[in-house]
């Protein structure tokens, strides 16, 4: 019989996981309005209409930075974050990783590739600079030492891709077959990304016809 104690740790792996998961569908969600927008010719956009966008875009882009390093976060020693480096954190027991369904080699070849995957991330300028931004302009309003840098659009779904990865990994070192959620949200959500700016648009058409 599997200790009790063993089998809550688990659990509060695998409910770390959901959670993880649930926030990459988020930062997939700010994403996908983020790529909606800077898909559409912006160039005969006249005001009022150039400040409302940029007030929003603004807003998801802060949301997606955020939401995107949450995910990424190292352990903390509190042990109470839902991040992928908590989870490894408490998959170093192995004790704890036993009490998942047995899947033999392809187990441990998930949770290799999600400590590697995530051990070279960290190390990587992408990261420092996502992590920098992050801490500096957006969780808190720092005057730093050295300037935070500039960051690129493309650099945040960079990090997201990663975060992607890293949620498949951990799911096949939890689950026999089940898949993460964000991949079913996916079409959605890029669907509704659409939806938001037609609807921002044709309102904003109808305006100038007014």
């Amino acid at each position: 019989m599997t200790d009790p104690a063993l089998i809550e740790r688990a659990n509060e792996v695998i409910e770390r996981v959901f959670i993880l998961d649930e926030t990459v569908s988020n930062a997939l969600a700010f994403r996908s309005l983020l790529e909606e927008l800077h898909r559409r010719d912006l160039g005969s956009v006249d005001e009022p209409h150039v400040i409302s966008i940029q007030m929003v875009r603004a807003a998801v882009l802060r949301a997606a930075i955020g939401t995107t390093m949450a995910c990424l976060d190292p352990s903390d020693r509190r042990g109470n974050r839902a991040s992928v480096g908590q989870i490894l954190e408490m998959l170093k027991d192995t004790a704890v990783v036993a009490v998942f369904p047995a899947l033999g080699a392809a187990q441990e070849l998930a949770l290799n590739e999600a400590r590697h995957a995530y051990s070279v991330l960290t190390e990587r300028d992408l990261f420092e600079r996502g992590r920098r931004l992050r801490n500096d302009a957006v969780a808190h309003v720092l005057i730093p030492n050295t300037p935070t840098p500039d960051v690129a659009y493309e650099t945040f779904y960079q990090l997201h891709d990663v975060a992607e990865e890293l949620v498949r990994h951990l799911y096949r070192v939890c689950y026999r077959r089940r898949q993460p959620r964000f991949i079913e949200l996916k079409p959605t959500l890029i669907k509704h990304s659409k939806i938001f700016w037609d609807t921002y648009f044709q309102g904003m058409s109808l305006g100038h016809g007014a």
